[in-house]
């Protein structure tokens, strides 16, 4: 079996990153502190994976690698 490249994981629900983005539109007008805690821990969850991402793709271009 194939796993799929996922951007989340909330319990058994995997969120790909379409669906990521889908997410942080439908909650962009909610403030933080009123959304449930595990959409907040997705959220931050979602940031520190596209965080990641950019460090790798700077990385992988030539930029200062910064540990």
């Amino acid at each position: 079996m194939t796993r799929i490249k996922s951007a989340a994981r909330l319990d058994n629900v995997v969120f790909l990153s379409r669906i990521g983005a889908t997410l942080r539109r439908a909650t962009q007008d909610i403030a933080r502190d009123d959304l449930p805690a595990d959409v907040r821990r997705l959220l931050g969850r979602l940031e520190r994976l596209e965080a990641r991402r950019e460090r790798q793709e700077r990385d992988d271009d030539g930029g200062p690698a910064n540990s």
